[in-house]
């Protein structure tokens, strides 16, 4: 995996769709984290993510592995930031933003996983 640890939440280093199909079949850990409702998730998401809502987050915190690079993505933006910011403050160093999250994923018609 080809990505550096970000420093800030608002800054958290972005990954393409390009990069994220293929370093999702490197040898590198990483995980997938859709902070989404539980209901969006079941709606369609990206193939071996793992759904944690971001007010779970922010309420709970995560038992995420903190030596593995985690990519948030949302629908639109606005909740993976409040997540990236949650998760720096529970001392994650490797987080990334699936750059134009769901929606973007969507309107490039890359696979999805439907749970209806």
């Amino acid at each position: 995996m080809v990505f550096a640890p970000a420093l800030h939440a608002e800054s958290a280093q972005t990954v393409t769709q390009q990069q994220l199909m293929a370093d999702r079949f490197s040898a590198t850990p990483m995980t997938l984290l859709d902070v989404r409702s539980k209901q969006e998730y079941q709606q369609g998401h990206i193939k071996g993510a793992v759904n944690i809502p971001h007010s779970e987050i922010v309420e709970n915190g995560v038992t995420l592995n903190k030596d593995t690079a985690i990519v948030v993505y949302c629908r639109s933006g606005r909740r993976a930031g409040i997540a990236l910011e949650a998760l720096k403050k529970q001392g994650f160093t490797q987080l990334y933003h699936l750059e134009g999250d769901f929606l973007k994923w969507q309107q490039a018609e890359l696979p999805l996983i439907n749970q209806q």
